[in-house]
């Protein structure tokens, strides 16, 4: 059939226009739509028809695929309200519109698919917000009128590979919780409740946290099939949750695996399955939280390290980083808890026992409790802790304005020095214990505050020392309260006696306070437990045995000025006092000490000292910066000759002396003190001092005879200064002469500096007088070594001799 040229070319060039179409305009259509976008305002229509009353939908860009759909990219999720926050950022989504509806003019999106997409939720609404971040998104949702069902959904957030199916219905019923979600920052906590923190900062810790968090063998898995109603949230489901990890890495943990089975329906979450291993041990529990009561009841059975995690706390609470398990502790709990209100209430029960630990460089062995907690009440029973040879038990009681403590203890305080401040750590460095202590206690209070728990116990101790001084046993009573420890009748042996009494260590006041203490131990063994300074001071009052003693009054453990104590000794065997570099051995003594301030006020009353007495009164200080200490000393009827043989070494002094001397000094420089006294001679050979001795020849020279008389009386005023000992009248009496004389002896030397003048009695004593001048002698020898020579030397000399010069003395 021939056909017309006309519809001939029109045919031709119309399958031409055709296939062009087909082959060109098409793909390139569909390339520039794919490509540029769709435009005619498709997008914010397409925005409008995904937006809801709660939520605003807007597109970036929308394109189509003839493959794969609309494609919508850049899509913001926000909030519709003023200021609404920007709930999420989705980098693509694919969508499929229901065509019979696109034929009634009706945008209808009945699919939805992401792949390999990216999605960004902000925490709160500030340009600056931390993100939760889902990468790698695959999901696919299909909208079946009031029906979609999210077929998959596979994406990481945050490290967590998260994968979940579900069914919801009522889709474009949803709307956000009031408030505007997890984190909104409105929401606001109960009255009357806990500080909370704010759900914006506490998701912003979580999300840093978890950041620092390694998956070595690859990202965990979250799996779970969802179900609910959107226009009733309350009607969510979870079933077949689980929750799947190989090992688990922070910088302060390492765990091996974790898993966890449970699910969530009728307001009823069920976990009846968790368990978390680590290198040395796990973790198994199992809980169930309604949401209508708020009622949570877990149980839980524990054998991991807990130090890692306790590490990872220690910069809020630095005392944790010295808190180290050796060995794994075993803990088992069960608690039912109501979270409602703001506030925790319910029941706990359980135990903990571990077998090594070290906290603050202390180890404690076989610790372990029962434990109880309800409604703000804490109960510890069978409470033991093992240190060293010693060990703790009791209970414990704390409940809002009761608290109650009863334990018995054997664990020496030494064992524990790291758990105490500097001051008490230094005073219990002090200490040995050969024998462990005994002390049972029982304490009340309405908080657990030192100053306001009071109680009572007992104390019992074995051999024991502080500052080195042991005693062999001590028993006691005591009471706490108002801040102190009152010791009641104790009983202690050792420091060769016994001691009894009250005693009371006041840590408020910081004193130390002693009631009608009696003892017959030695002083400065039990000064030692007191205060070193005073026992330092008692050293030199050394006991042959262990005087008597009653203690009254308080020493002050800070400031020695508020020093008040007085104390009462009767030695009836003696003591060895040391005074001027020499060894005085006491008879029997009574004394009288008396503490006041920063002094020691020494009055012995009276002292039996080489066949005579003596009487002595001093005053000391014990403080470090004034050494100074004041000696008033009488002596009556001493054996001179034992005097002067033990200071001066004189072997053939006789006689009894007696005198006083009263002077000051310092500690180490006792050669610079000062003084004054008289000292009395009587019925003694005093030509038997050596100092004296040559007076026997030159008085045999000038009155032949009275060389064999004895000077039984010598008497002299003196005062001490410079290392000097001056005297003005120093007067010797004999059968037919006397003596008189004044100068300086330098005690540290010896060296002497004298004049002495002769004086013969009766008529010796007339017919000298004339010449008296020349019967007075000097000398500037020693003591040991007088080399006394006349004052005057009188001018005789022979014809042609020039007469000597006389002395200028």
């Amino acid at each position: 059939m021939k056909v017309h040229p006309v519809i001939y070319f029109f045919g031709k060039n119309l399958i031409r226009l055709v296939l062009i179409l087909v082959f060109v305009g098409i793909p390139a259509a569909s390339y520039s739509l794919r490509t540029e976008g769709v435009g005619f305002g498709a997008k914010e229509t397409l925005g409008q028809k995904l937006s809801s009353e709660a939520i605003r939908v807007e597109i970036g860009r929308l394109a189509l695929d003839p493959f794969a759909g609309l494609i919508a990219r850049d899509v913001v999720i926000s909030e519709r309200k003023e200021g609404g926050r920007v709930l999420a950022r989705v980098s693509r989504i694919a969508l499929s519109l229901n065509l019979s509806e696109l034929m009634a003019r009706r945008v209808v999106v009945d699919k939805l698919q992401l792949e390999n997409a990216g999605v960004s939720i902000p925490v709160d609404n500030r340009e600056a917000s931390p993100r939760i971040d889902i990468e790698g998104v695959r999901a696919e949702a299909i909208l079946l009128g009031d029906q979609l069902r999210l077929s998959r959904f596979n994406g990481v957030i945050e490290g967590v590979r998260v994968e979940v199916t579900g069914q919801f219905l009522n889709p474009k019923s949803f709307q956000l919780p009031q408030g505007g979600g997890l984190a909104s920052p409105q929401a606001a906590a109960p009255r009357n409740s806990a500080p909370t923190v704010p759900p914006d900062k506490m998701l912003a810790a979580i999300l840093d946290t978890v950041a620092k968090v390694r998956f070595p063998d690859g990202p965990p898995v979250i799996q779970a099939r969802l179900e609910a109603d959107l226009a009733n949230l309350d009607s969510l489901r979870i079933e077949d949750l689980a929750v799947r990890s190989a090992r688990v890495e922070s910088p302060w943990w390492k765990l091996q695996s974790i898993q966890l089975h449970g699910r969530y329906a009728d307001g009823v979450l069920q976990i009846p399955r968790l368990v978390v291993r680590d290198a040395t041990g796990s973790l198994e529990a199992s809980a169930e939280w309604t949401k209508a009561s708020q009622l949570l009841e877990a149980g839980v059975i524990s054998t991991l390290q807990p130090g890692p995690f306790l590490r990872q706390l220690s910069e809020k609470d630095p005392a944790l980083k010295s808190l180290r398990f050796r060995k794994p502790p075993q803990i088992e709990a069960h608690a039912v808890l109501h979270l409602g209100g703001g506030a925790v209430s319910g029941r706990t029960t359980g135990m903990v026992s571990a077998s090594d630990i070290v906290f603050k460089g202390v180890g404690f062995r076989d610790v372990g409790c029962g434990f109880a907690w309800k409604d703000g009440l804490f109960y510890v029973r069978d409470l033991r802790v093992g240190v060293g040879k010693g060990t703790l038990a009791g209970n414990v009681w704390v409940a809002p304005g009761d608290f109650r403590l009863a334990v018995r203890n054997t664990i020496a305080p030494t064992e524990l020095l790291g758990l105490f401040d500097e001051n008490t750590r230094a005073f219990i460095a002090n200490m040995e214990f050969k024998d462990l202590p005994d002390v049972s206690v029982e304490l009340k209070a309405d908080k657990p505050d030192f100053a306001a728990i009071r109680g009572n116990g007992h104390i019992k101790l074995g051999r024991t020392a502080i500052r080195g001084s042991w005693m062999e046993s001590a028993v006691s009573d005591f009471e706490i309260g108002d801040r102190c420890v009152t010791y009641k009748n104790f009983q202690i042996a050792g420091a060769g006696g016994q001691g009894t009494g009250s005693f009371a260590y006041d840590v408020g006041l910081q004193e130390a306070r002693l009631d009608n203490v009696r003892s017959t131990m030695m002083p400065e063994k039990v000064l030692l437990w007191i205060d070193p300074k005073i026992a330092q001071n008692v050293v030199p009052y050394r006991f042959q045995t262990p005087p008597s003693a009653i203690v009254q009054g308080k020493v002050h453990l800070k400031d020695p000025n508020k020093n008040n104590l007085a104390i009462t000794l009767q030695a009836d065997s003696g003591l060895d006092y040391d005074l001027l570099h020499r060894t005085l051995h006491f008879g029997a003594t009574s004394a009288q000490v008396n503490i006041i301030g920063a002094k020691v006020h020494a009055d012995v009353k009276h002292a039996a000292l080489m066949g005579g007495s003596i009487a002595l009164k001093a005053i000391v200080s014990v403080d470090p910066k004034d050494q100074a200490f004041g000696v008033d000393v009488k002596l009556n009827r001493v054996n001179f000759a034992q005097l002067t043989k033990l200071y001066f070494k004189f072997e053939t002094s006789k006689g009894l002396v007696s005198g006083n001397y009263k002077f000051d000094a310092r500690a180490g420089k006792e050669n610079l003190m000062r003084g004054a006294g008289s000292l009395r001679v009587e019925n003694g050979d005093v030509f038997a001092i050596p100092i004296l001795g040559p007076f026997s020849d030159i008085l045999g020279s000038i009155l032949p005879g009275v060389a064999y008389e004895t000077a039984h009386l010598a008497t002299a005023d003196f005062t001490v200064a410079n290392e000097i000992i001056n005297t003005k009248n120093f007067t010797i009496k004999g059968a037919g002469f006397s003596m008189f004389g004044s100068g300086d002896v330098y005690f540290m030397t010896g060296k002497l500096d004298m004049d002495m003048r002769l004086n013969a009695r009766g008529l010796p004593g007339i017919v000298f007088f004339p010449v008296s001048k020349l019967l007075e002698y000097v000398s500037t020898g020693t003591v040991s070594v007088p080399a006394w020579r006349p004052k005057i030397i009188p001018r005789i000399s022979l014809p042609g001799q020039k007469h000597p010069k006389a002395d200028s003395r």
